[in-house]
């Protein structure tokens, strides 16, 4: 499906989304209602890196983290005919995905 029709369904049902460096980021409630909308494409994932500040690790007088470790986040996404991401945060959308199979 083309990205604009994605678009329009947003619009549609009120959901907001993010655009960053040509992917739209969605909640993953709203990425699944897409997903099922548009007939339930093939799901791909990526890992990226972050870090995270533990509490209290700023060192004033240093001006920077004293206590900052690395995690990984598992993305999920699939793409439009043109090529553009639609993302969201792999485990939520594979919660919802247990929890829509337990209601049938």
């Amino acid at each position: 499906m083309n990205l604009e029709a994605i678009k329009e369904f947003l619009d549609a049902i009120g959901a907001d989304y993010t655009e960053v460096e040509g992917e739209i980021h969605l909640a993953p409630e709203v990425f699944y209602e897409v997903w099922k909308y548009i007939g339930q494409p093939d799901i791909k994932t990526y890992v990226i890196e972050d870090e995270v500040v533990e509490p209290g690790s700023y060192d004033p007088p240093e001006m920077k983290y004293t206590d900052a470790r690395k995690i990984k986040i598992k993305k999920a996404y699939f793409e439009t005919l043109e090529g553009v991401k639609i993302v969201t945060d792999y485990g939520e959308f594979q919660r919802i995905l247990k929890e829509k199979k337990e209601e049938l």
